[in-house]
């Protein structure tokens, strides 16, 4: 593993961790997202796992996470327009360049996978593809129907807790760490509206997904409680121009009562066997799903 300083052009600070440097990379290089308030080094494994089938594999620490300059999350607020704008912005096109003409892939967990979208959507072009493992959208409306109800009411209070703090203590409720203001009012708003309102920024994130046409995998995961298949569905729902597979990865064929969002990591095969197959039929028909 090789951790690269990097300085963006608001003059803060974040590092992107290599792996596979040792290896020609003949497959192409993967840019990894994390989840929300998960830093990069929950991923090394995961990383090194994806390097050893012929990657070069580019995690990148999020802004407001340890490796991040922003670590003040009362007083140095920031959103999704600061991740998108300004580090995926300034990060992604740096790693690309070591790509050297092989495939470029930006790949997620959780909401590192809607970011990757997100990004891929506003800049035509510069992705091969995009991969969304155990992501989807964060709408309550997209949960199955005996959960609807719990997440809406989980989400408001996430909220209410947020404007009253000025930032949200996740670290202290269990959910998406230490994360400021805008970036809880940005998650919220997707998650009770099903659409993107980004603080800040007059970008139509829902139409551009509409015109996305690069090759996108969604994999989700049976019995993840946080995203279930039906909110991956109704992510998949945004892109109607983009070539969409879908894979379901079934617990019980992996000795599991059910995945959990999280664990996975920490045994990736079963996931990365389903990227493998993915990359390999990059040319099949439009709007593949399975499950697996």
């Amino acid at each position: 593993m090789k951790t690269q300083q990097e300085q963006l052009p608001d003059q803060t600070q974040t590092v992107i961790e290599w792996f596979g440097e040792q290896t020609p990379g003949e497959k192409g290089v993967i840019a990894f997202l994390p989840a929300l308030g998960v830093g990069v080094e929950f991923y090394r494994g995961l990383a090194e796992s994806w390097a050893k089938l012929g990657y070069r594999v580019a995690t990148v620490e999020l802004r407001g996470m340890k490796q991040s300059s922003v670590q003040d999350v009362k007083r140095q607020n920031f959103g999704y327009k600061e991740v998108l704008n300004v580090d995926l912005a300034t990060l992604l096109p740096r790693i690309k360049a070591q790509a050297a003409g092989k495939p470029f892939i930006v790949a997620g967990h959780s909401l590192g996978g809607q970011f990757a979208l997100l990004h891929a959507s506003q800049n035509p072009g510069q992705v091969d593809g995009v991969i969304v493992l155990a992501g989807g959208s964060n709408y309550h409306g997209s949960m199955p129907s005996g959960m609807k109800f719990k997440r809406h009411m989980g989400i408001r209070l996430v909220r209410a807790i947020d404007q009253t703090l000025g930032y949200f203590p996740g670290h202290k409720v269990g959910f998406g760490g230490r994360q400021p203001l805008n970036m809880i009012l940005d998650w919220t708003h997707e998650a009770l509206t099903g659409r993107y309102k980004v603080v800040g920024d007059t970008a139509d994130y829902d139409a551009a997904l509409t015109r996305l046409q690069v090759p996108v995998l969604i994999v989700s995961l049976s019995g993840d409680p946080l995203v279930p298949r039906t909110c991956a569905d109704f992510l998949a729902g945004k892109l109607p121009q983009a070539r969409v597979t879908q894979v379901e990865l079934q617990a019980r064929d992996h000795g599991m009562k059910a995945f959990h969002h999280f664990r996975w990591v920490r045994k990736p095969e079963p996931v990365l066997e389903q990227v493998e197959q993915w990359v390999q039929g990059l040319g099949a028909p439009r709007g593949a799903v399975a499950s697996a």
